[in-house]
């Protein structure tokens, strides 16, 4: 039980980090309740990605990859149409063990700091904020 309180604790406070930062960035997205991916909406963000020709899912997603060197998995592959723009995207690209022993560390009643993130899940933090910048333009 005490693995799985430290995961949530871990997973719960990146999650909501990330959807902070896709939000502020313009992106439709909902903190997630319990799992290790959200599930982005570009489309507010439609009229400019069109301008760079990004009119679908998979483009988007390839866009991504191939400018930021960040990976998703465009929402074509999740049953949805192409034109909805939307993402799925993991944030467990950390070493594990590592966050679960720091995490241990931390006083149960405080949320885990932002700086807990960047120190162990740093990967995921820079993979982020690469793809909240290439949003921006």
């Amino acid at each position: 039980e005490l693995y799985l309180t430290r995961c949530r604790r871990i997973l719960e406070a990146l999650g909501a980090w990330i959807a902070k930062k896709l939000s502020e960035a313009g992106v439709d997205v909902a903190v997630p309740q319990g799992a290790f991916y959200l599930f982005p909406d570009f489309s507010p963000l439609a009229p400019a990605l069109h301008d760079r020709g990004l009119t679908t899912s998979p483009k988007l997603c390839r866009g991504l990859l191939d400018e930021t060197g960040v990976a998703v998995l465009a929402g074509t592959h999740f049953g949805r149409p192409p034109e909805e723009l939307t993402a799925r995207l993991a944030y467990v690209d950390f070493d594990g063990g590592a966050a679960l022993d720091a995490v241990a560390s931390l006083p149960e009643s405080e949320p885990v700091p932002e700086k807990f993130l960047g120190e162990h899940a740093g990967r995921v933090v820079d993979a982020v904020e690469r793809l909240c910048g290439w949003l921006r333009g």
